[in-house]
């Protein structure tokens, strides 16, 4: 999936997982599996133009359940950012912050980035590293 593809996704209506009943086709649920990966590969580009080093971060998985769209995180030793739609709207975007290592589940003060900054992750990474060297 292109990245514009999964901006559209995020931005448009709640990705779930129920499959179509009336026809016994499961593209909901292809759909949302494509999402959950997409996010995993946007994640590992944000990782290294983080420049974090292998071994220092976990990207993982969380499908949830069928009404919900999933995220992808990724939890370093100073970084969390989960990619999943807000239960707060649309207009939220996804949310990151910084932490004190990968036990640290609550973190720092939680920012907010329209899903379309993922069309320039070198940008977005330059901004989570000045947050983080504040």
């Amino acid at each position: 999936m292109r990245t514009i593809d999964y901006i559209e996704m995020a931005n448009g209506s709640p990705i779930q997982g129920y499959p179509n009943y009336e026809t016994g086709s499961e593209v909901q649920c292809k759909r949302k599996m494509d999402w959950l990966k997409t996010g995993k590969r946007l994640l590992k580009q944000l990782a290294k133009e983080l420049e974090l080093l292998e071994g220092s971060y976990d990207i993982r998985v969380n499908p949830a359940g069928p009404a919900v769209s999933g995220e992808a995180v990724l939890h370093g030793e100073w970084i969390y950012i989960d990619l999943g739609q807000s239960c707060l709207g649309r207009n939220f975007g996804f949310m990151w912050r910084t932490c004190k290592g990968r036990k640290d589940y609550t973190g720092n003060e939680n920012h907010w980035s329209q899903w379309k900054m993922l069309l320039d992750i070198p940008k977005l990474a330059c901004i989570i590293k000045q947050c983080h060297n504040k």
